[in-house]
Parts: structure tokens; sequence; C-alpha cells
């Protein structure tokens, strides 16, 4: 039982990513994965993005700047040190993406070939209604 196609595998689309309705969830530009562990780090992206909920954010508010959040990840998952780096300017967004990282611990640890104990990571949340 084997699927064949002539177009290869999709890498992203649109809705990659995004949780409904709320905008979308990104690793930061100076993630310490860099292209060598890049599936690990849209593993912990999609896994935050999948517990970032808007609801508290005004529904009249279709769009805000990024709220910028820093985490470190421990060699087995666990999260510490969850703090927000740059606020959107809406406190319901950014607690919501802090809520979010909080809510999705423990991610999965840190890949094998990772030489650190830890990492720092930094996720954008971004609003788009």
């Amino acid at each position: 039982n084997q699927v064949y196609s002539r177009g290869g595998q999709a890498a992203t689309s649109p809705l990659f990513g995004q949780a409904p309705g709320s905008g979308g969830v990104g690793v930061g530009n100076g993630a310490p994965f860099g292209t060598r562990f890049g599936a690990y780090a849209v593993l912990l992206r999609d896994r935050v993005a999948q517990h970032w909920r808007t609801e508290q954010v005004d529904a009249r508010i279709r769009t805000l700047p990024p709220a910028v959040v820093q985490f470190e990840i421990m060699r087995d998952g666990r999260v510490r040190s969850v703090r927000v780096v740059q606020s959107s300017g809406n406190v319901a967004l950014d607690y919501s993406a802090q809520r979010a990282i909080t809510e999705a611990s423990p991610l999965p640890a840190l890949p094998a070939g990772y030489s650190g104990n830890s990492a720092i990571i930094e996720f954008w949340f971004e609003l788009k209604r």
C-alpha cells in the first residue's frame, strides 16, 4: 500500500503553522537550531501554535504588532523563564502568547545531536484576523 505522486511532497501551505482566526506563530531569527535541526524548530512551532488562543483579545482588533516571547527549553523538553521581550501593545495578546508556551510544555526533548543542555528560543505571535 504505497501512494505515488508526480509532484514532490509539499513542504508548506498557506495554513501551515496558522492557528484558525488568530494569525501565526514563528520561531525568531536567532534560533539556536539553524538548518541542522529545522524540523525540530517546526515541531516546536506547531505544538505551541496548537495552544495559542486569542479569544480574550478584543474581537474588534484585526491586527497587532507581534508579541515576541522568549523561553528556555531544557534537554528533556521542560520549559522555564517564559517572558515577553517585545510587547504587542495589547496585554491580552501578550498574555495569550506566554500561556501558549506554558500550556504546550513539556515540549519534545532537544534533538540528540544538539550539543547544549538547554536552548533559548524566541517565538513571534502575530495577530491577523
